[in-house]
Parts: structure tokens; C-alpha cells; sequence
């Protein structure tokens, strides 16, 4: 057993009560494997246990037993998560957390045998070499064919151990138990990684440890194979990062993560304990193709669109379709077929609580608007009909202003504007929804003043009853501490879902505006509220600094996140986020002019393209007027003395 060598792994006396970390490798592997990784984190005392001198993995586990601490988290990669798995089932009580990566709980299947021991042969005869050379491209990602340096490394790592250690571990791979009967019985934060592209382990494997542990997150790791620390070390640091400061109180509060979630860095749809995944669902992006494509008359269903109306051929058709006939059709009926009773629609002027208000709102929306149409831009996506879906469908709307409604006398004016609509559908029918709408840009391309629309507003809402709660302070820190260190990623279901959220704790939680520069394409393209089309880095950055600069003491929260592959390439994330802070400052905020403290809430959100490693288009979109009105509303209050 043999304790990391890197100073800044040495085992410090104030960190004496914190379990070490223990390391198994895999086949022919020792601690190089770990040194990638090991240098992105901060873990202060870090064992790596050799898989040699024991012929069976039960050997192998009693062997180490001995030998550890009284308490340890573990974490063991291939044959080492064989081994991870056994050594939880001997002493359950003695590990505080298991992490297996790229690894498997089945049985060696019997015609596997012949292969590992020919491979054995061969190495003695041709030399360790040819072990990994005769695998490459079942080892690791097809990113990293040419990586010689990789190469290189597991070629070391293998001639280092030799034929005969080769030969002790193909036994106790072929010689392991079935250990999916015993997964249930694990009982503690247990973080399942495999490469995306893993060939040794499938990821149907992986799948049946996540739901065979109640409490296991289940991830893939973007470009990379077998030898995921090795290929995405900072990936799979993340994840690690994270799995040490889980506990089974964080695990239980996300009841998805119970039955095993199937978290792709590909697309976030969760997968169920009751349910294997598809590999490939045609579902349909709606960038390159016209309505006609996205919502046909001839197409056959190409996912399971269970308790759906016939006509629907998949989860973009349906959002698509249903919002097209109700809105530019004007089948507005139809909102009796697509929305529960009891649905909930959270707006940025306030929220809707049953159906037919909902209808009521639509119908008074389009009086203003006879000719408004509402073109689908994209739409993410995430779920399954077993679960519901939850889908992020931003619309860019035009048309003129030519009768009277609630936004007075017609003008004849034409505007575009942007909305992004959040839906959580079950069985056809959506049953709540976050509305946001750049009603701002609509008022100011219609020639509207927006001081007296937002009063207009305001004091409808005061007459009512209602008043701008302050809150005061905001929880963005405590007292004099500074900002939470890190982004709270519990609720990414992938790697890059996880990056986004990072980026913006980073942004607007932490200030350190530089991330922007770090993760955003220098020819990023910002299509913001307003209708603003700005491009580079330093526009970027000035808008939410900006934004900040409006409401200097904000908080912000992520409270959704979901991502698909895109066929232009890279990831689409859809974030739906929420800030809470005063009008202390100037910034972007141009309409709310000076200063005034009243308390605002920013619902907004945001689409991320995220395409070789950076961000190439931000959608953002909130509204403008909705702040407005809650600093009218403050101000209402406070002139009629009414406790905020």
C-alpha cells in the first residue's frame, strides 16, 4: 500500500479525522493512472493500492482490509471497481463513499476466457507492448487515436508490471462473481462514471449499477474511453470533486437519483429503473428545418410518446404543433386538450393558476396582435413520457400592433421580440410553465412610453392588493463571509451541464467577470433582451456586467438545466435562472434610471451553444418592463406608507 507521493497529498494533522481517499487501478495500471487527476484535486491524504499478490478478487479485498484505515472512501477503475465491489461487500461499514469507474458488476462471460489468456500468451511472446497496442482502439476514445503520448503511457505502465501480473489479473477477472445481486445492499453516496465511448465495460453495465444502487449518480465523460481519468481528467475530477462532499441526506433529496439516472454528456434525458435506455431517438431540431419538416402529416412516431395525441411524432412535433394551432392557427381550444385544469404558468408579470385564465390570456394577447406569429427557434429538451417531459422552447414573435388591447390605442407599428417558454409535460398535457417575454422590446418598438405602462401596471396591482416584498438581505453570503466557493451542480444531468452552471456561479455569483472571456468563443455572438445582436468577448462581458451593475447586491440561482447534441455541432443548454437584489446602482437598467433601492426579481433564461470546448451563441432573455413595474410598485407602496 503505498501512500501518493505529491506533497500537496501529504496527510495534514488538522485533516486527521477525514477518511483517505484509496485508489484501485485497473488491469496493468498503477498510479499514473490517478496522477492527472489527483493533480485537480485537493484531497489530503491519498492511498493507491497495487492489484497484486492475491489470486482472487475476494483475496484481493481481504488483502487490503487488512491493511486500510478503519474508515476510507473508495474509488476503483476496471478491474479496480471489481475489486471496490467485493471489498464492499466484506466490510460495508468500513467505506464512506464508492466511486466506480469505467468498470462492471457482471460476471466474465465464459468466451471471454479463451481471449484473456491467449492475450497473456502473446504478451510473454511479442512483449507487453503488443498488449496495448493490440487494443488501442477498443481502449480509448476515437478523439485520441493519435494521442502517442497516451499511447506511450499505458505502454509504460504495462511493460512496468509485466507478463505475469498480467497473467494473476486476467485470473481474478475471469474468476469474479456476479455482483449485481449484492448492489442493493450498498448504502452509500456512490458516484458511477464510464468514458462515452467505453468499449471494455458497456455503458449498459454502468446503467445496471446506477439502478442497482439506491444511492448512485450515474455520469458519462465526453471524449473518452476506457481510460477516462487519463483521456478527461478534469471531466472526471469534477465528478469526484463533488461525489466527496456528497451524503446520503443530498442523495435523498433527488428521488431520480434513487432508481440510477443515466446522465450522458450527450443529452440530459433521464432514464428510469423501470426502463433501458434508447440508444438513438430521431427526434427532430428545429434550426435547419421548416415547420412543415418539424410538425408532418406523414411522418411515423419516432418516440415513445405514451398517453399523446396520435398526431404527434415526437416531443419537439408537440411543442412545435400545439403552439403553432393555438397561437398562429388560432385554435385556442385547444389549450382544453394541452393544459391540465389546475396548470400553473409563473410569468414575469405575475402567475396564472388554472386553465382558463390561461385561455382568457391568450385570447387578450392576440386582440392586440391579429397578425403576430411566432416562429419556434429551438427547442431543448429533456425526460421521457414515463417521467414527463420538460422542454425549453424559445420563439421569436412578430407582427404589427393594430387594434386596441392592453397595450391601448393601436399603433400600426411592427416589432419582434424574443420569449422563451419552459414547459413540464405528462400525457399531452402541460401542467406548469415558466413564461418569459421581452415585452420591454415590444414597448419601445412600438413608440410606447414605458414609465407609464409599467405605472399603468403597477397600480392595477397595488389596487389589488399586492406590494413589492422586500426581502432584504438576499442570502447571496452570510454576514461578512465571502460568496460560496462552488457552484452547486446537483442539478446537472452531464459534464457540460455541469461547466454552465460553474461558468455562471463564477459570473454572477462570484463577479469574476474574466470567466466570460475564458469560455466564450472570442466571436461569441450575444442575442440579448432588447433584441440586441452584439458580438465578441468585451460586449459580452459589458452586458452582464451590466446587469449587475443594476442590482449590485443580486443573488442567483440556477433552477433548471437541460441540454441536447446539436446538428451544427457541440451542446445546446437551456438555464432558467432567478436573481433577487435592490436597485442600488447604474447599468445596463437604463429604463429604471436612478438609483431608487426598491426590491426586483429577474426571471430569466438563457440557451448556450457550446461548440469545441466554447460558448459560439448565448440566447438570454428577460424583461426589462417586468423590473420596471416591481420598482413602481416599491415606490406606490412607500408613498402610501404601506410595510413592504
Amino acid at each position: 500500500m503505498n501512500t501518493h507521493a505529491n506533497p500537496k497529498l501529504e496527510h495534514r494533522e488538522e485533516d486527521a479525522e477525514r477518511p483517505p481517499l484509496v485508489l484501485l487501478p485497473g488491469t496493468v495500471c498503477d498510479a499514473r493512472l490517478f496522477a492527472p487527476l489527483l493533480a485537480e484535486l485537493d484531497h489530503p491524504y491519498v492511498q493507491i493500492a497495487p492489484l497484486t499478490g492475491a489470486q482472487s478478487a475476494e483475496a484481493m479485498a481481504a488483502k487490503f482490509l487488512k491493511d486500510l484505515p478503519e474508515r476510507f472512501s473508495l474509488l476503483g477503475v476496471s478491474l479496480g471497481g471489481i475489486v471496490a465491489l467485493e471489498m464492499m461487500a466484506q466490510a460495508p461499514e468500513r467505506v464512506e463513499r464508492l466511486a466506480l469507474i469505467d468498470t462492471t458488476a457482471r460476471p466474465d462471460p465464459d468466451t471471454n476466457w479463451a481471449v484473456r489468456r491467449d492475450a497473456v500468451d502473446k504478451a510473454r511472446q511479442n512483449g507487453m507492448a503488443s498488449y496495448i497496442s493490440n487494443s488501442w482502439t477498443k481502449l480509448v476514445s476515437p478523439v485520441h487515436a493519435d494521442n502517442t503520448k497516451l499511447r506511450q503511457l499505458l505502454i509504460a505502465m504495462a511493460e512496468d508490471a509485466g507478463a505475469d501480473v498480467l497473467a494473476e489479473q486476467s485470473e481474478i477477472a475471469i474468476a469474479r462473481a456476479d455482483g449485481r445481486p449484492r448492489l442493493g445492499a450498498i448504502a452509500v453516496p456512490t458516484l458511477v462514471l464510464a468514458g462515452a465511448d467505453e468499449q471494455v465495460c458497456p455503458l449498459e453495465a454502468h446503467e445496471e449499477l446506477a439502478r442497482g444502487i439506491a444511492v448512485a449518480r450515474y455520469f458519462t465523460i465526453p471524449k473518452a474511453g476506457h481510460f477516462s481519468p487519463l483521456e478527461n481528467p478534469a471531466a472526471v475530477a469534477r465528478h469526484v470533486r463533488d461525489w466527496l462532499a456528497w451524503t446520503n441526506e443530498t442523495l435523498s433529496n433527488e428521488p431520480s437519483q434513487t432508481q440510477g439516472a443515466e446522465m450522458s454528456d450527450a443529452t440530459s434525458k433521464p432514464q428510469t429503473k423501470a426502463t433501458s435506455p434508447v440508444a438513438v431517438e430521431n427526434v427532430l431540431q428545429v434550426e435547419r428545418r421548416d415547420y412543415s419538416d418539424l410538425a408532418p402529416t406523414d411522418r411515423p412516431r419516432s418516440q415513445s410518446l405514451e398517453g399523446f395525441d396520435d398526431i404527434y411524432t415526437d416531443i419537439v412535433d408537440y411543442i412545435i404543433r400545439c403552439t403553432h394551432k393555438i397561437w398562429d392557427e388560432r385554435d385556442i381550444g385547444l389549450i382544453y386538450t394541452h393544459y391540465t385544469h389546475n396548470c400553473v404558468l409563473y410569468g414575469t408579470m405575475g402567475t396564472i393558476y388554472n386553465r382558463e385564465d390561461v385561455v382568457r390570456d391568450t385570447i387578450q394577447r392576440l386582440v392586440s396582435f391579429p397578425e403576430r406569429r411566432g416562429m419556434g427557434t429551438q427547442v431543448i429538451w429533456n425526460g421521457d413520457d414515463k417521467e414527463g417531459f420538460y422542454t425549453s422552447h424559445l420563439v421569436t414573435g412578430s407582427g404589427r400592433h393594430t387594434q386596441y388591447g392592453h397595450l391601448g390605442q393601436p399603433t400600426g407599428r411592427p416589432f419582434v421580440s424574443r420569449t422563451i417558454a419552459d414547459c413540464m409535460i405528462h400525457q399531452n398535457k402541460i401542467y406548469r410553465e415558466w413564461v418569459v417575454a421581452d415585452t420591454m422590446a415590444i414597448i419601445q418598438q412600438l413608440g410606447l412610453d414605458p414609465h407609464h405602462f409599467a405605472m399603468k401596471t403597477a397600480k392595477a396591482k397595488f389596487d389589488a392588493g399586492l406590494i413589492s416584498l422586500d426581502i432584504g438581505e438576499n442570502r447571496r453570503f452570510l454576514g461578512q463571509t465571502p460568496p460560496t466557493e462552488k457552484a452547486d451542480t446537483s442539478l446537472a444531468h452531464n459534464d457540460i451541464e455541469a461547466q454552465t452552471i460553474e461558468m455562471l456561479h463564477e459570473v454572477f455569483t462570484k463577479r469574476m467577470f474574466g470567466r466570460i472571456a475564458r469560455d466564450y468563443a472570442p466571436n461569441a455572438q450575444y442575442h440579448g433582451p432588447l433584441m440586441k445582436e452584439l458580438y465578441g468577448q468585451a460586449a459580452i462581458i459589458h452586458q452582464h456586467l451590466g446587469l449587475i451593475g443594476s442590482l449590485p447586491d443580486a443573488s442567483f440561482e440556477v433552477q433548471h438545466v437541460a441540454s441536447n447534441p446539436c446538428e451544427e455541432g457541440g451542446t445546446k443548454v437551456a438555464v432558467r435562472w432567478l436573481m433577487e437584489g435592490h436597485h442600488l446602482g447604474y447599468g445596463i437598467l437604463g429604463t429604471l434610471g436612478d438609483p431608487t433601492g426598491k426590491r426586483v426579481q429577474v426571471m430569466g433564461m438563457s440557451h448556450y451553444h457550446w461548440k469545441n470546448g466554447k460558448i459560439v451563441d448565448e440566447w438570454n432573455v428577460y424583461d426589462e418592463l417586468s423590473l420596471l413595474v416591481q420598482v413602481k410598485l416599491g415606490q406606490l407602496a412607500a408613498e402610501a406608507g404601506v410595510a413592504a
